[in-house]
């Protein structure tokens, strides 16, 4: 298994936005650098989702397709076995990506100029849906110990006070690489109860947690916590699956799901990939084994990229990451401007994502991804102690 993972394959000439978009998108030319910005990994999908795959395309007839019982019962046994959730079929809300379902009902839940609150550092993306559906970002400022964030609960529920009609939640979190305890998920759902505030958890990451740690879904907690709760699930980081465009959006109330089931009727997103669905079916049925060999290659590379910072560099900190195959980095102490430190990393041939991108208290970190063959990463590495030491 591990010998896959180590092989490195060239994605250039793809259409891939991680490597063919550098040059048009950051002003890098082909070649000079290795990328670390976009969130998906350069790992070969196995051969338990590509020989379906191949089936179909030989098929030849590729006409509107639904989701069969098999799709639904694949997610359903996943979620049951891996993380303890009993999901219904009646909850499922099938979209092209997380963020199409967040912001329909973004739209749905809430009037233009309404507040909508993350908090911060989080997934960049999360502050382009707020503002282009009309709506005001609220932030709540994560407290941050040596890399490991918590939730400042009291300035949760002031702000829920204030008005906030509506929450996103990254569970477990990017860029924070945190994966938040029973008890925190269990006082967000219930703040968010007693405030009325509609909550939508982006659980996209929930597979990717190393250690000890334990992913809590936000459909463990108590069902009265589920009146005004959409929950976001996908194999896209799980199985390297971005590009299907595959999420299912989970609303247990029925009622509040029609928020959802009209805008998809609307727009209309009622027929889907035949890839997608096949992929995604196929992972969740086939992929118990491989997932858990992938999370251990993962995971050494968090390690040795900790090591890196821990025995080399002086004025830059890494905890290793809860969850994710993206590595937060703290660089404050180096006393560069972010713009100053992106270009001399760019100079050095490593692509990161600033994390001035996730919010104001991301200045001076810098995010890395960790999804490639180790041999890879030693080369970032290589290039990151010409810059960082």
């Amino acid at each position: 298994m591990a010998h896959e993972l180590d092989t490195v394959i060239n994605r250039y000439g793809t259409d891939c936005l991680k490597w063919d978009y550098m040059e048009k998108w950051l002003g890098v030319p082909e070649g000079e650098a290795l990328p670390s910005w976009v969130s998906d990994w350069d790992f070969k999908a196995p051969e338990f989702i590509t020989k379906p795959l191949q089936a179909r395309l030989e098929h030849g007839i590729f006409g509107y397709s639904e989701r069969g019982d098999e799709y639904f019962n694949s997610v359903i046994d996943w979620w049951q076995e891996r993380h303890q959730v009993t999901l219904k079929k009646e909850w499922f809300h099938t979209t092209p990506g997380s963020l199409p379902a967040i912001a329909m009902l973004v739209e749905r839940w809430s009037q233009e100029g309404d507040k909508v609150l993350i908090l911060s550092p989080v997934y960049h993306a999360f502050y382009r849906t707020i503002e282009h559906t009309g709506r005001t970002v609220a932030t709540s400022k994560m407290h941050n110990d040596n890399g490991y964030y918590t939730i400042d609960f009291d300035d949760l529920e002031a702000q829920f006070k204030d008005g906030v009609k509506v929450m996103i939640f990254c569970n477990p979190h990017n860029p924070g690489g945190r994966v938040w305890t029973e008890e925190e998920v269990t006082r967000l759902c219930k703040l968010c109860h007693q405030y009325g505030v509609y909550l939508i958890s982006d659980e996209i990451w929930a597979d990717i947690v190393f250690g000890e740690n334990t992913f809590f879904s936000c459909l463990r907690v108590d069902p009265i916590y589920f009146e005004k709760m959409a929950v976001c699930i996908a194999g896209t980081k799980t199985f390297g699956l971005p590009s299907l465009r595959l999420t299912n959006t989970m609303i247990p109330n029925e009622k509040e799901a029609e928020a959802l089931k009209s805008k998809l009727l609307a727009y209309g997103i009622d027929v889907y990939s035949a890839f997608s669905i096949l992929a995604n079916q196929s992972a969740y049925r086939h992929g118990k084994a491989w997932v858990d060999d992938t999370l251990k290659y993962l995971d050494a590379n968090n390690q040795l990229l900790a090591d890196f910072i821990g025995n080399e560099l002086k004025q830059v900190t890494y905890r290793v990451q809860e969850s994710t195959y993206l590595a937060w980095v703290d660089c404050r102490d180096m006393g560069l401007a972010d713009e100053e430190l992106e270009k001399q990393l760019h100079a050095a041939g490593v692509i990161p994502t600033m994390g001035y991108n996730f919010g104001e208290e991301g200045r001076g970190f810098i995010r890395l991804n960790l999804g490639c063959p180790k041999s890879v990463l030693e080369e970032k590495i290589r290039r990151l102690r010409t810059v960082l030491k």
